[in-house]
C-alpha cells in the first residue's frame, strides 16, 4: 500500500501523482519520486516509486481500510524501488514489480492508501547487506546490555542455507564486564512452511561461562517468546495478496523474494 493525501481521490494521472508524493511528504518521507504515465487512471502504462534514500521508522504507518473506491484503476506497469531505503539505520534494497495492476483507493482522501488489488503477476524482493544486518545486531545487543552493564564490543553472523526456506544462524558478542572480556553466542533455525508462516527455533546460548549465566537471566525469558511465535511473511505481501515461490538466501546476507498475482 502506498500512502494518499489530498483533498479528493484522484481522477487522473497527474493527480495520482500529486497525491502519492503529499502522501510521502505527510509521513515525513521527502525526497521519494513519483512518475505516473498514462492517458487516464484506467489506462495507466507505468506507475514508479522510487524511494532509493528515504528514511523510514517503526512509526510509518498507511491507512488502508475501507476500500472505498470499487471501480480499480489500472497499470500495465507497477514499480516500488528503494535501492537501498533506510529502516532505522539499517540500509534494505527493497523492490516490488507488477504488471496489470488493479490498483484500489482506501480510507480517506487526506489520510488514505493506493492499494495493490491485483496483478496478472508480480515479484517482491528485500535484502540486506551482510555487514548492515551485523550493525543492526550490534545496535540491539548494545541497547539491551546497557541495562545490564554490560558493553558490547564486537557482533558477528553467520547465515547458512538449509533448504530455499530454510536457514541456520550464528550470532556471537564480545562483551565487556567490569575489567574483563567474554564471549556470547546465540544459535539457532529459521524455517518458513508452506503456509509461508516463519518461525524460529533451537535458540541456543554458548559463551564463556559467566557471561552466559548473566545473559540467560534477561535473555532467555525473550527467547522463548521469540520461539513461540509465528510470523507470518504475507505481511509482505503488497496489498495482502497471496505470495508464492518464497525463496531465502544467504551468500551476501540475507535476501528474501517472492512471487505474487494470477500468473
Amino acid at each position: 500500500m502506498l500512502p494518499l493525501a489530498a483533498e479528493k481521490f484522484p481522477a487522473t494521472p497527474d493527480e495520482l501523482a500529486a497525491a502519492l508524493t503529499g502522501g510521502l511528504v505527510s509521513r515525513g518521507i521527502a525526497g521519494a519520486g513519483v512518475l505516473v504515465e498514462g492517458a487516464a487512471l484506467g489506462a495507466i502504462t507505468a506507475l514508479r516509486v522510487e524511494l532509493t534514500g528515504a528514511c523510514f521508522t517503526r512509526g510509518f504507518r498507511v491507512s488502508g481500510t475501507p476500500v472505498v473506491e470499487a471501480a480499480p484503476a489500472m497499470a500495465e506497469r507497477l514499480e516500488i524501488v528503494g535501492a537501498p531505503l533506510d529502516f532505522e539505520g539499517t540500509p534494505l534494497d527493497v523492490q516490488v514489480e507488477a504488471e496489470r495492476a488493479e490498483l484500489r483507493f482506501a480510507g480517506q482522501p487526506s489520510d488514505g492508501a493506493l492499494v495493490l488489488a491485483n496483478a496478472a503477476g508480480g515479484s517482491v524482493s528485500l535484502s540486506v547487506a551482510h555487514a548492515a544486518l551485523e550493525a543492526l545486531l550490534h545496535r540491539l545487543a548494545t541497547q539491551a546490555a546497557e541495562k545490564q552493564g554490560v558493553e558490547i564490543k564486537k557482533t558477528t553472523l553467520e547465515l547458512t542455507a538449509r533448504g530455499p526456506r530454510a536457514l541456520s544462524f550464528r550470532c556471537e558478542v564480545t562483551a565487556k564486564m567490569f575489567v574483563m572480556s567474554a564471549a556470547l553466542s546465540l544459535s539457532g533455525n529459521l524455517d518458513v512452511d508452506e503456509q509461508l508462516n516463519a518461525r524460529v527455533s533451537g535458540l541456543t546460548l554458548g559463551g564463556d561461562a559467566m557471561i552466559t549465566k548473566l545473559a540467560a537471566g534477561f535473555v532467555r525469558p525473550q527467547l522463548d517468546k521469540l520461539e513461540s511465535r509465528v510470523i507470518p511473511l504475507l505481511a509482505l505481501a503488497p496489498g495482502g495478496l497471496k505470495l508464492r515461490d518464497v525463496e531465502i538466501a544467504t551468500r551476501d546476507g540475507l535476501d528474501i523474494r517472492a512471487k505474487f498475482g494470477r500468473g
